[in-house]
């Protein structure tokens, strides 16, 4: 199977529920950057993926003009569902959103795909504002939990386990 078929297949896989036929076409140090603010390993995009189709049945990731250049693929994605079941996310700390009927449509973006020894390694997504997680989040009215900031004591300690943890090797 080319790259391009294969990247097919992981997301006909993943927008159809196969989660197991998706984690198949994945390598086991998946990982999938730019749609959500931390990168999420094979495990918690599977997670995501499972709680999205819950959520919203109709999500389509609708991927178009797929190109090939060695292990690269690029395309263009543009997301949409109707949120007709309730969202749970407890992997990004949101609490449980109640079920809108409200259809999303997120703004299309250039995506990526590391394809190599024949599995989907890296996925990464084009952030836009209203994009990704956040703005599907935006439009069913939910929100991704701000994180703490940091003061200069916390940073200094985390610069000091850094070192320690460099030393230590």
């Amino acid at each position: 199977m080319n790259a391009i078929d294969m990247v097919k297949t992981m997301m006909t896989a993943l927008q159809s529920g196969d989660m197991e036929l998706a984690a198949n076409t994945m390598s086991d140090d998946f990982v999938l950057r730019g749609w959500s603010p931390a990168e999420l390993n094979k495990g918690e995009m599977l997670a995501m993926q499972s709680e999205l189709l819950s959520a919203m049945p109709d999500f389509s990731y609708h991927l178009r003009d797929l190109e090939e250049q060695d292990s690269l693929v690029t395309g263009l994605m543009r997301v949409t569902g109707t949120n007709t079941g309730d969202l749970s996310l407890p992997m990004f700390g949101i609490p449980l959103i109640q079920a809108t009927a409200v259809s999303i449509e997120l703004p299309q973006v250039r995506t990526e795909f590391i394809v190599q020894d024949g599995k989907v390694k890296e996925m990464m997504v084009e952030a836009v504002p209203g994009g990704g997680l956040a703005g599907l989040l935006q439009q069913i009215g939910g929100e991704l939990p701000v994180l703490p900031r940091l003061d200069n004591s916390d940073i200094r300690r985390m610069d000091k386990m850094d070192e320690a943890n460099i030393d230590s090797r």
